[in-house]
């Protein structure tokens, strides 16, 4: 038989072929005993298709939803700093960590640290991957709360998150560079000692570090909303400084977190 009506198989199965298709075919079926079952499964797919039917979502299905959407983001590959020059970085679910190197105690350039950051962006920027996306839309985006301003930047429709580990602390950000707004969420961060602060900083790949404020962990957690602008830092970094702040950092920094 030609072994073009063996191609005929799925336009049988619904009724697609015109007489002369189906008389031809249907002789080719005696003898073909691998159509014969293919035309069985195709044809029992198409009459199941008729039986499906649109369902409304239940209850515990948009609890399930709205519970799960600020902590499930699509991770991306897995990176590894392996450079023989500087001890291998920890893999996190975002941009790979930044080595610790020691900060300026005076004025606002922060040359050891971030000249290293700078350089280690070259790399971060070809081979690793942020988490990005925000939410764009739910059915049920009408019930919902107002939103807080840390939620606001984690769901917008650009957000970005990256995400670094220092011993037990684990620290994320969420940035959105067309609300100029980032926020950081830790976890697992101890107070800080007395008469100290934990401080943020906004950093340029110009090596300027700039005050983005404070945060302040309660019970091993803290969140913060970073002050000024994100537009221009290529990192933001955490210290620990004396109370009140510092005008540029004075310590090494206790965590760094590259920005696209």
């Amino acid at each position: 038989m030609s072994p073009d009506l063996h191609h005929l198989s799925g336009a049988h199965a619904v009724d697609a072929l015109d007489r002369d298709e189906r008389d031809g075919f249907e002789q080719h079926l005696a003898a073909c005993a691998a159509c014969r079952a293919e035309v069985g499964e195709l044809t029992d797919a198409a009459h199941s298709l008729g039986a499906l039917t649109e369902a409304t979502p239940s209850a515990e299905l948009r609890s399930a939803v709205l519970a799960g959407i600020t902590r499930v983001r699509p991770l991306p590959p897995l990176v590894t700093d392996e450079r023989a020059d500087e001890p291998p970085a920890v893999v996190t679910p975002g941009v790979p960590t930044v080595g610790e190197a020691a900060a300026t105690g005076t004025g606002a350039r922060v040359i050891p640290l971030f000249r290293r950051t700078s350089t280690w962006l070259v790399a971060a920027a070809a081979a690793a991957v942020v988490a990005v996306g925000g939410v764009a839309w739910s059915p049920w985006s009408g019930d919902q709360p107002p939103l807080t301003a840390i939620q606001q930047v984690e769901r917008a429709q650009d957000a970005a998150t990256v995400t670094s580990h220092k011993g037990a602390t684990t620290a994320t950000l969420a940035y959105s560079r067309q609300m100029d707004q980032s926020a950081i969420t830790v976890t697992g961060m101890p107070p800080a000692p007395d008469g100290k602060v934990y401080q943020l900083w906004y950093v340029g790949s110009d090596e300027i570090a700039r005050s983005a404020g404070f945060l302040t962990p309660a019970d091993g957690r803290g969140q913060a909303v970073l002050d000024g602008q994100i537009d221009g830092a290529a990192a933001v970094g955490v210290t620990v400084e004396p109370a009140g702040g510092s005008t540029a950092p004075t310590t090494t920094p206790i965590l760094v977190m590259a920005v696209a």
